[in-house]
């Protein structure tokens, strides 16, 4: 869904029938207010400056989507029909909120990542809220990550379920290469032996899956010589993921998306 119509339909979502607190208690007039939040990176600000938009509203943008918040940071200035700026309050927050603490969870694992492996790559996956994923994967960039698949044409990723339906992973890679010779082929390891398999049928990558520190380390050591790249996912977080940096091309967190912590973000009429 384009963003103008998702943002129509979020707003119709919230306002129902209208703003009944505003209508009865606002008049009719124009009023200025500001938008503050932080610290964190921010994302959502091209969202929240369209959402204004589509009610009159201009919204100066102080910051950039990719920029770090100073705490307090003045994040925007507004101009327009009272109402529809309070009609618009809380959906434009929520949206900062959310995406920002994206970015901000993002722009910390990568600094943590590029400090012990300065030219690997942290990508987003397809953990996403419906409805939200191009705005989610757009917040992971702006905190300076990529993305994994946007959607399940972009590349082969062959999982431990296509797996149990098919005779092994030989057979898969030839059916996969065979099928969509033209997409990026992706496999997914448990084991050093599946990876190895994986590489040597002629995968473009192995994904090292819930691989430990050690394993990691010597499933590279061998899969290095093979010129296949390699992908290591499941379980990594903040904390870790300067142990798994150093072993791989590329890291794809799941909890980019769907485990960060909302920042901070208030509108005040002046």
């Amino acid at each position: 869904m384009e963003l103008a119509a998702a943002l129509e339909q979020w707003l119709a979502e919230d306002l129902g029938a209208g703003d009944a607190t505003s209508l009865a208690v606002v008049d009719e007039r124009d009023c200025t207010a500001a938008i503050c939040g932080g610290p964190g990176t921010l994302s959502g600000g091209r969202a929240a400056e369209l959402l204004f938009a589509q009610g009159g509203v201009r919204c100066e943008m102080a910051f950039a989507d990719g920029d770090a918040l100073p705490a307090g940071a003045g994040v925007a200035r507004l101009a327009g029909a009272a109402r529809e700026i309070l009609a618009r309050e809380r959906l434009a927050l929520n949206l900062l909120a959310h995406l920002s603490g994206i970015a901000t969870l993002t722009a910390a694992v990568v600094a943590r990542a590029r400090a012990a492996n300065p030219a690997v790559e942290v990508l987003a996956t397809r953990k996403t809220i419906p409805g939200l994923r191009e705005l989610e994967k757009q917040a992971v960039v702006d905190g300076g990550g990529g993305t994994h698949r946007m959607r399940l044409d972009d590349a082969l990723l062959v999982k431990d379920n296509h797996l149990r339906l098919c005779a092994s992973i030989t057979e898969a890679v030839r059916r996969a290469c065979a099928a969509s010779p033209g997409l990026e082929l992706i496999v997914e390891a448990d084991t050093l032996e599946q990876a190895l398999e994986a590489a040597k049928a002629g995968a473009d990558r192995v994904l090292l899956d819930n691989f430990s520190f050690g394993e990691a380390a010597a499933a590279a050591a061998q899969l290095r010589p093979l010129g296949v790249a390699i992908e290591l996912s499941g379980g990594l977080n903040l904390q870790n993921v300067a142990e798994y940096a150093p072993h791989g091309d590329c890291l794809s967190l799941g909890v980019l998306t769907l485990g960060s912590s909302p920042v901070d973000f208030g509108l005040h009429v002046d």
